[in-house]
């Protein structure tokens, strides 16, 4: 499952943040970049995710060329698969730890807004609804791709049963491509609204007049 990264991977602050006399608009950097960093785990997950969803299609692949007379190589690449699926899961709850932690840091935002004014508040405010927008998303694809995994653990177990019919394999197949159709929505959806979130977090950043550089 390969998402967009939406972090700022160097940011050099042109002025020195002390603990006292900061302005609100600087405690809210501190805590949107704090978020950033608290979804590193996120973005770790992403390439072993996706290999692993490769090899797993490698191991299908080789396993619908064998005969029932070489049942035992397909149980042997069918446990591999799933061994390989129960990692996905684990990466996926890493994954969906980050992103509640980052979250649970952008939330605190909230105590600023008090302090602020103008139009700085209102991109504040887009900025908030942005990043629930985000949350929301990131949720529906969690939901989805979990689904998915369960499908996948089903095939594989599947393909173990000697007496599988290739109705019964056929539905299954179904099933997963039809899941992971839902995956491939809710992630474009979760890359745009990303997309989104860090366009309005420069547009804040201007506006509020943090001198901050991106590399």
């Amino acid at each position: 499952m390969v998402v967009i990264r939406w972090g700022i991977l160097v940011i050099v602050m042109m002025f020195f943040l002390t603990g006292c006399g900061e302005n609100p608009a600087e405690s809210v950097y501190q805590h949107l970049e704090t978020a950033v960093e608290l979804e590193l785990p996120f973005e770790q997950q992403q390439e072993p995710l996706q290999k692993a969803e490769i090899r797993e299609n490698e191991l299908f692949e080789e396993i619908v060329t064998l005969g029932m007379n070489e049942y035992e190589e397909i149980v042997l690449l069918a446990e591999e698969a799933l061994s390989s699926i129960n990692s996905r899961e684990s990466m996926l709850l890493q994954e969906k730890e980050s992103i509640e932690e980052s979250y649970q840091e952008f939330l605190k935002i909230e105590e600023q807004l008090e302090d602020i004014d103008g139009e700085v508040l209102i991109l504040l405010k887009e900025l908030q609804t942005s990043m629930t927008e985000r949350y929301d998303y990131y949720q529906q694809l969690h939901d989805r791709y979990s689904e998915a995994i369960q499908l996948d653990k089903s095939l594989f177990e599947m393909l173990q049963q000697e007496d599988l019919t290739m109705e019964e394999l056929q539905e299954q197949i179904d099933k997963v491509n039809d899941i992971y159709e839902k995956v491939v929505v809710q992630k474009e959806k979760f890359n745009d609204s990303t997309d989104t979130y860090n366009e309005l977090k420069r547009e804040f950043y201007k506006k509020a007049e943090l001198n901050v550089q991106y590399d």
